[in-house]
Order: structure tokens, then sequence, then C-alpha cells
């Protein structure tokens, strides 16, 4: 039995692009997009992954990506460019196409209430912006 497949049976997975090891257990380690890519590894993934894709998987994956980054590491979602923090105070910044209108930034006849042109964000603050952030 080779390496890998004995640290598969134990439950521990590599992230494709760092080839550091995960329990699967834990779902805020990896996300399986096509590649299991952890945490740290998705701010230079996504870019150079996102090229590849046709507009329907693409799509598919930004709203598995901003589901999960809510999920597992307290993403935001954004639904106003205007309202996006800082960008000192991202870790990450994922756009995405706005589910409710499907990118079009129109829905019935009317401009879509829940995106800013067809487009929304899920961000990720720092660690150090959580404690920063005074009240509105």
């Amino acid at each position: 039995m080779h390496v890998k497949d004995a640290l598969r049976l134990l439950g521990v997975q590599p992230c494709h692009r760092c080839k550091r090891y995960f329990r699967r257990t834990d779902h805020g380690a990896l996300i399986d997009c096509g590649d299991l890519v952890c945490y740290e590894c998705i701010h230079e993934w996504w870019p150079h992954r996102c090229q590849e894709l046709s507009v329907k998987d693409r799509n598919a994956i930004e709203h598995k990506l901003m589901r999960w980054l809510v999920a597992h590491h307290n993403g935001q979602v954004i639904h106003d460019l205007r309202k996006l923090p800082d960008s000192q105070l991202l870790e990450l910044k994922i756009a995405a196409t706005c589910e409710d209108c499907n990118g079009t930034g129109v829905q019935g006849h009317a401009r879509c209430p829940r995106c800013d042109g067809g487009s929304i964000w899920v961000v990720v603050l720092k660690r150090d912006a959580y404690r920063n952030a005074g009240p509105e």
C-alpha cells in the first residue's frame, strides 16, 4: 500500500495546491471544488482556477465557496459594493454572481435588490479587524 493511500484510509487528504494534509472531518479545512483546497490557498488557487471553468461551473463553485466561507470562516456576504470593508481589513475577498438575478442585476423589470449590478462579494476580515472594528 502506498503512503498516500494509507493516509486517505486514516481520513486525511492533501490540499491540491500546498500538499499539506488535513483531516476530512474538519469541514472548514478543505473545500472540494473539483480540487481539494485548504483555506490558506484559496486566494492563490481561485484566480487561476476560475479562468479554466465555464461560466456555469464558475458560478456554481463561487456559490459553494461563498457558503463554505460563511459557514466555516466567518465570511460576510456583501450585496453593495459601497459597503465593502477597506481592503486593508480583508484577509480574503471573492466576487460571485447574484443567485437571485443570475448576475443580470435585474429582477423582473426592476433593479435587483439583492446585489450591485449582478455581483455580490464574500469577505473574510483579518483577525485584527474584528478587534479594531467599532460599532457603526
